[in-house]
């Protein structure tokens, strides 16, 4: 019922969600991360194929459209990367797929709100606790944007990938500065729930 996780039994919550307190609402995931679509984020991410991107957004599109319409956001949100990170991969995977969902759906994408202000390490080679020092603190508003959004109070955050959910809660807790009261998240893959 929160991170949208796939759970083996009729529990509403998997142990990550019981566990901690969340700054988003809920989320929603289109893929189970299995063998196939890990193949497919890595030559999405690390090998050029931006071209998937328009499969993820038009899945997310499919199959949660009801969904973002029942929340009516006033923005999508990408997940922003370290400028070196997007200098050496040379695109934000998170950019593409939001821009192409918000063109979907008809819902203005903010590039310019959230900044990564902290150039950390690459969050699969962390366990859970590991992953949550590394970003803490690695996003931040964007001050002069401030003014631009002030009316924006409900968003999607886009993601291609949620695991423990560290990203999307430090992104959630730095949008809370900026007065943003509903935030919720979409991503193309979602780890199991235990």
């Amino acid at each position: 019922m929160k991170c949208g996780k796939p759970l083996a039994d009729d529990r509403e919550f998997c142990t990550d969600c019981m566990k901690k307190e969340t700054s988003f609402i809920c989320g929603r995931a289109v893929f189970v991360y299995n063998k196939y679509i890990k193949k497919s984020i890595q030559e999405f991410k690390y090998h050029g194929r931006v071209e998937y991107a328009e499969f993820y957004a038009r899945k997310m599109s499919e199959v949660y459209g009801d969904w973002i319409k029942s929340i009516s956001p006033d923005a999508l949100i990408p997940v922003p990367i370290h400028i070196n990170r997007q200098l050496k991969r040379g695109y934000n995977q998170s950019v593409i797929i939001a821009d192409i969902l918000g063109k979907l759906t008809g819902i203005q994408v903010i590039h310019n709100l959230l900044v990564r202000s902290k150039d950390t390490i690459p969050q699969k080679e962390l366990s859970d606790s590991e992953r949550k020092d590394n970003l803490h603190g690695a996003f931040d508003i964007v001050k002069e944007s401030l003014e631009l959004y002030q009316n924006v109070k409900c968003v999607i955050i886009i993601d291609d990938i949620y695991t423990t959910g560290s990203t999307i809660e430090e992104c959630s807790y730095a949008l809370g500065y900026a007065h943003i009261e509903n935030i919720y998240f979409l991503c193309t893959c979602i780890g199991k729930g235990y």
